[in-house]
């Protein structure tokens, strides 16, 4: 197999810059941060920042990322002579994801260049230092998930808090439990003894929406088959629906 030629670089001073965030620990003060940096570098290398892109509250193990999929297909148009981002896990945290869009970048003869990561452009160890950063970036999302659900899982086990509203539930503030609350709790046994009764899906929404009972989210009407059938289908202490269906105290 022929070696691939290496693309020549734009000669200009123009650059793009990528911007992003994921989680609700961080917010937009992340983009504005991101954004101060690269600003500061283009402006003390001679660079001139043309066009700026952003995803917030977006993870980089998807690709369908809108400000991402903007900027890979305009990089080859604008054609500029940089890339400028904080880190690799801004542009993905999944390998693949990573380079797909590095070579549609470099194929329109921009360099990457990152503001917190100093990866060597000259001889080999660069590609070596450069793979062992993509991986790194997707082990750092792979274990961060598996230590959120091992934590949600032990909070379900635990009828622990997890952050999330439970339609005849409230929390113990003292325990962080979940209680069962006594105004809410009937409905939802209720909805548990109709459908196994026979009564439809659609038909206990309707009665429920026409009561005016609101969801966790406080929609009026917000009632859906689907948010039965989940209710259904969540194992004992997922949701604890299921405990409460049964008359189970949490």
């Amino acid at each position: 197999m022929a070696r691939r030629k290496k693309t020549e670089l734009n000669d200009n001073n123009l650059a793009i810059a990528y911007y992003r965030f994921s989680s609700h620990s961080q917010n937009e003060a992340s983009i504005d941060q991101q954004r101060e940096l690269a600003h500061d570098w283009a402006d003390a290398h001679g660079f001139r920042i043309v066009k700026e892109y952003e995803d917030a509250t977006i993870s980089g193990t998807t690709e369908n990322r809108p400000g991402f999929q903007q900027m890979l297909s305009e990089v080859a148009k604008i054609r500029p002579r940089l890339l400028i981002m904080w880190k690799t896990d801004r542009l993905g945290r999944d390998k693949y994801v990573l380079a797909m869009a590095k070579r549609t970048i470099r194929d329109a003869g921009c360099e990457i260049h990152l503001l917190a990561e100093n990866i060597p452009t000259d001889g080999p160890e660069g590609v070596l230092i450069e793979g062992l950063i993509d991986a790194m970036a997707e082990y750092y999302s792979r274990q961060l998930s598996q230590n959120i659900q091992r934590g949600m899982d032990y909070n379900a086990q635990h009828a622990l808090y997890n952050g999330h509203k439970l339609f005849g539930y409230g929390v113990d503030k003292t325990t962080k439990k979940y209680v069962v609350d006594p105004d809410t709790a009937p409905f939802v046994q209720r909805m548990f003894a109709e459908y196994a009764a026979g009564k439809a899906m659609q038909k206990i929404c309707d009665e429920m929406n026409a009561q005016g009972l609101r969801t966790t989210r406080g929609a009026i009407p917000g009632w859906l088959p689907e948010t039965i059938d989940a209710w259904q289908t969540n194992r004992p202490g997922q949701g604890h629906r299921t405990d409460l269906a049964n008359n189970n105290q949490v």
